[in-house]
Formats: C-alpha cells, structure tokens, sequence
C-alpha cells in the first residue's frame, strides 16, 4: 500500500499538471487602423475618381503635381491616379520638364465618420447613501460608418502653364452599417459590404476595364462643348476656357 507522503506528491503532480493544461493564451494584436475603416476611405477615393474621364490624356506624357495634397492614405490616391491616366493611352513623365500635360491634384476630405443610435437605456448612476450603476441595455442598435472623399483635379500645359480643362471637384462617399437586435447580429449593409463579397469571390485580381468615353472633356458634372475634343499628340497648347465662360476668356483647346 503506497505511504500517504507519496499520496499526496501524485495528488500535487497531477493537479500541477491540470493547471498547466488550462492556462494557454495565445497573443492578439490590432493593427492601428481597422480594415474597414482603410476600405471605406479606398472606396470613396475609388467612387470620387470614377466620376473624372482621363479620355482626354491619351497619347500624351502626364506629370502628376502633389504638392497642394495632405491627406490620410496618399499613397493610394496618388497611384489610383496613375492607374486611370496610364489606363487611358497617357504616359507618366518622370519631372514636368519632361510632360505635355501637367495634373494638379488636391483633396477637399478623405477621411471616416461615425455614428450609433440604439433603443433601450443608457447607463446610469444613481447617486445616494447606496449608489446604484444601471448597465446599458440595448434592444436594438445601429452603427454607421462614413467614408467621404473629395478630390479636385486640374490639368494645365506643362510648358505655358495655361489650363487645359478644369476637371472640378468630384465628392463621393462609401458606408458600412451595422445592426444588432437583442444582442444578435450583426447585420451587415452597404458599399463595404458589396465590395467585399464581390472582390474576394473572385479568384483572381481584377483588371481595371477602360470603357470608351462618351465625352471627352476632363470635367465633373459639367455639360460637354461641342468644341471639346481630345488633346492631339504633340500639338502645343492653346489658352482654354473654363465651362461656362464667355468665348472671349480664352479660345477652347483644339
């Protein structure tokens, strides 16, 4: 019959050894900034700069000037750009020595907002010689996230520096809402969410397709001119008009 000292170590060994087994964690980290909050900023700089047509840029060298642009993911903005102009038959030049065609680029926002709105009852305290706190309880909640980008984009000759077209502001913005009810969900709705399903049931990347445009004026929700055609190659630039101005403020771009 084994002594009760040696009862005892097996009891402490085999209790040592449960403990051991339930005290692993595994280690999370967060990246500063969430994957939504990065996509809806992508998103409206995506809708914001599908409304500008680039058809005007083909066949000519482009120098993106960004010296006016401070904001939050300028990186991918910059290269959005790039993408749609070498997308339209243009060429990137290196310096503005070297382009026909410059692209002043400035941002009027580009950045999230949100916003919750819940039935039920905040939580409150109750002051008193016995002080109560009364959790929040929530029947149903609904959170919203705002992705807004505007972006102004102005082309002028790299050589005279008189304008060629005013592209404008084009404003756009992305969502991503969220709702619970009694403590299921979430439910999830908007432009976030249809661009994620789409994109990642695609089992391969998605190539940008360059429609033909329909106006070839490099302008945003303005009426084209009959006079508007594309730039030709190798023509130097000649003084042009803003829409809406008189003939005798410049001759149009020919």
């Amino acid at each position: 019959m084994p002594s009760p000292r040696l009862i005892v170590l097996l009891s402490v060994l085999g209790l040592v050894g449960l403990v051991s087994l339930g005290c692993a964690t595994a280690r999370t980290t967060d990246t500063a900034r969430t994957g939504i909050e990065q996509l809806l900023i992508s998103n409206a700089v995506d809708r914001a700069l599908d409304k500008f047509d680039f058809s005007m840029l083909r066949g000519h060298s482009v120098f993106i000037d960004d010296k006016y642009i401070d904001c939050v993911d300028k990186g991918y903005l910059l290269a959005s750009i790039r993408e749609r102009v070498l997308c339209h038959g243009a060429s990137i030049a290196p310096k503005i020595d070297a382009a026909e065609v410059a692209l002043e680029i400035r941002s009027g926002g580009l950045g999230t907002d949100n916003s919750e709105v819940f039935v039920g009852t905040p939580k409150l305290s109750v002051p008193g010689l016995m002080p109560l706190e009364l959790p929040e309880v929530k029947l149903w909640n609904r959170t919203s996230h705002l992705g807004t980008a505007k972006i102004g984009i102005l082309a002028y000759d790299a050589k005279t520096g008189v304008i060629i077209q005013q592209g404008g502001h084009a404003l756009a913005r992305s969502d991503d809402t969220k709702w619970y009810l009694l403590g299921i969900g979430p439910f999830q709705q908007g432009s976030v969410k249809t661009e994620v399903e789409q994109r990642t049931a695609e089992p391969f990347a998605m190539a940008r397709y360059t429609p033909h445009a329909q106006r070839p004026a490099f302008v945003v929700s303005q009426p084209p001119s009959p006079d508007d055609q594309p730039l030709p190659p190798n023509q130097p630039a000649q003084p042009a008009a803003y829409y809406g101005q008189s003939p005798s403020a410049g001759a149009q771009y020919r």
